[in-house]
């Protein structure tokens, strides 16, 4: 005698609710990868903007990391399934007449992730803060091919006592004019090349820096500034390496003094270029920044207003005002990603190994 339909109903529910035939792993990873990633860009560029925006405030920046995401899944299912025989009632009851029987099933799915925050304190961040990037690490961003406009327009203070723009809670110091001549040349050099860096050990096997210029059999108006630079920056007209050391000014004829900025400094420098509302300014909560540093283009721009803009790179509400910046705005966006490759800069702590962790996804 065949069986009746509800016994292979039954087989085909226990077959498609059995969780070992189904692996969740890969989905979840093209799912979450994304998000996660997108997330943490996200609410990294919000953070730092927000501490941008404090020190224009007068208020004290603050960082919390994530070091580490884990997610974890767990798909359960469960079929039960009983059935009966009833005794024949009349002679005519046939077989199929007298079974019974109930199908359960049950499914849950749970997703768990932890994120882990971890606040930066201690003396080693405030260190990292606090401490002037090398200007070895800077010439290294050069050498990579990073903008030298831009990389020393955020990063150094002065070269060999040419000074950059300044800002303080006492007002702006606009740029020396031959600060920007001297990075502009350096730029086109870059683009040439015909401007590098190298390493040399001594006896010692101490590392010193060599900043080079290549400008001899070059095209004529390329020679023309790179003459005038090397005046400018007073550098022997004889010399193609120069020593790198970190200062104000040179203490030999032939080094290159690089005074480079630690990263509060770089944040402060930038909130300098926070549009304030008025109101805030009359009431004085936000210091009026007397000077003469106007930049005809900065390298940084926030804006503020009481409503959260459409179309913006990244905002943030603070004291009862909006600020953003222009997802329009190419520079300011470019400066907001400099700055994470400044930060992994200056952070010269030994990081503690992280655990290994397994998890199951099926």
């Amino acid at each position: 005698m065949r069986p009746p339909r509800f016994c292979y109903f039954l087989i085909l529910i226990a077959y498609l609710g059995m969780p070992g035939c189904r692996h969740i792993g890969p989905d979840v990873i093209m799912a979450d990868r994304l998000p996660f990633n997108e997330a943490i860009a996200a609410s990294w560029q919000q953070q730092t903007l927000l501490n941008i925006v404090k020190i224009r405030y007068g208020d004290t920046p603050f960082f919390v990391d994530v070091p580490q995401i884990t997610s974890g899944y767990t798909v359960q299912a469960g079929v039960s399934a009983n059935g009966l025989i009833s005794p024949a009632v009349n002679p005519l009851t046939s077989f199929a007449q007298q079974l019974g029987g109930a199908i359960g099933y049950q499914g849950t799915y749970q997703d768990r992730p932890t994120i882990s925050y971890t606040p930066q304190t201690g003396a080693q961040f405030v260190r990292n803060l606090a401490h002037p990037l090398s200007p070895s690490g800077v010439l290294y961003l050069l050498q990579s091919g990073y903008p030298a406009d831009v990389i020393f327009e955020l990063t150094v203070e002065s070269i060999n006592g040419i000074k950059n723009h300044t800002a303080s809670g006492s007002g702006i110091r606009a740029a020396d004019p031959e600060f920007l001549q001297v990075i502009r040349t350096l730029r086109k050099a870059q683009l040439s090349g015909h401007v590098g860096m190298r390493i040399e050990l001594d006896k010692e096997k101490k590392e010193s820096i060599l900043f080079s210029i290549h400008d001899t059999n070059i095209e004529p108006a390329l020679a023309a500034e790179l003459a005038e630079m090397r005046k400018l920056l007073r550098l022997p007209v004889d010399n193609r390496d120069f020593r790198v050391v970190y200062g104000a000014t040179p203490m030999n004829p032939g080094e290159l003094a690089i005074q480079t900025r630690p990263i509060i400094r770089i944040l402060t420098d930038l909130a300098s270029y926070v549009n304030v509302p008025e109101k805030h300014l009359i009431e004085g909560r936000a210091p009026n920044l007397p000077g003469d540093g106007f930049v005809e283009n900065p390298p940084f721009t926030v804006w503020s207003g009481c409503k959260r803009p459409k179309d913006c790179f990244v905002a943030i509400p603070y004291r009862g005002h909006w600020f953003w910046i222009d997802d329009r705005d190419l520079r300011s966006k470019r400066t907001i990603t400099f700055l994470l490759i400044f930060l992994a800069l200056a952070d010269t702590s030994t990081k503690e190994a992280l655990p290994l962790i397994t998890i199951q996804a099926n």
